[in-house]
């Protein structure tokens, strides 16, 4: 019984039966209503849902019901929505056939998993058991897709090599970028990554934030990182990448997410996660479908003649 009617009930019992009375049960009755009829709705659709799914599926709603924290949280699914578009517009639907895509921080998977759906041979790996079991839940009817939990603060070379790997929001949950970055390159050619960073041009900067490990988008080991733009760029450069900028507003997402914001260059720490790159990193980079984009040469990648440039076709950086 909703919890509104049995006050109402209770009222009704304790009271005399007089005008006054008669007039708060009116007053209780006409305010709880609707709040007693939505319980009730809400009951006979859970008991609905109870009925027509099965176990697993029905567990996976529980969970998406009662929980709206870390990987659960509703923002995720603008923000996931529009990397897919991003990763698609760089490469096209077609190039996905048959290859070999690794997804790194994966979380629930989703993206990997749509991937996969088109016809990728997708590897999905995350720091977290409770990620990766809920992942294969999830997505366990999705053919050519892998799991594996791992720390990805350790080496993970032995996965093998990759056509194409996906960084998406791992990096700032990291405290060894360098080690990290240097094992991602060694295993692919092909490279999305997109991170927080520090405001700053400095290709020598990065921050290092302590994150709440319990929560389960956090850093795992409880230390994360804000490295600057500059920084992933020059690691990137000394492995022989070239570096292909995607600061564009399309990628901005709810409210919150920001990708085409101007330097202060205040060296501020962005603990809020709104300030955000993203790039395409390829050893053999052919022009991207997108007249908005500029690749970045070796020669001109630091310093604040690369804003200069890179304003041309993306806004500033």
């Amino acid at each position: 019984m909703p919890p509104l009617l049995q006050r109402a009930i209770r009222f009704w019992s304790a009271a005399s039966v007089t005008p006054g009375a008669l007039l708060g049960m009116a007053s209780l009755v006409k305010r709880g209503l609707p709040a007693m009829v939505d319980q009730a709705r809400d009951r006979t659709d859970l008991l609905m849902l109870q009925a027509q799914l099965a176990p697993v599926d029905l567990h996976l709603a529980h969970v998406g019901m009662l929980r709206d924290r870390g990987l659960h949280d509703r923002t995720y699914l603008d923000w996931r929505a529009r990397r897919i578009e991003k990763v698609l517009e760089i490469y096209g639907v077609e190039f996905f056939e048959g290859v070999r895509v690794l997804e790194l921080g994966c979380g629930h998977a989703d993206i990997g998993a749509f991937f996969a759906d088109i016809g990728a041979e997708v590897l999905c790996v995350d720091g977290r058991i409770r990620n990766i079991n809920h992942a294969k839940l999830r997505h366990r009817g999705v053919p050519r897709l892998a799991f594996e939990c791992m720390d990805l603060e350790r080496d993970f070379a032995s996965l093998g090599r990759f056509d194409l790997i996906l960084n998406f929001g791992l990096v700032y949950h990291l405290r060894e970028v360098d080690a990290h970055l240097a094992c991602c390159f060694g295993m692919a050619d092909e490279i999305v990554l997109e991170t927080v960073v520090c405001d700053s041009r400095d290709p020598d900067r990065i921050l290092f934030r302590d994150e709440h490990a319990e929560i389960d988008e956090e850093a795992l080991n409880g230390v994360g990182s804000r490295p600057s733009p500059f920084y992933i760029e020059r690691l990137a450069r000394a492995a022989g990448l070239d570096v292909e900028r995607h600061f564009s507003a399309d990628l901005n997402a709810g409210g919150l997410f920001r990708y085409d914001w101007e330097h202060r260059d205040d060296g501020a720490a962005n603990d809020d996660f709104g300030n955000r790159r993203f790039w395409r990193l390829s050893r053999k980079l052919p022009q991207s479908p997108r007249s908005d984009t500029v690749p970045v040469s070796a020669s001109v990648a630091s310093g604040p003649r690369v804003a200069a440039q890179a304003d041309v076709a993306e806004g500033p950086l």
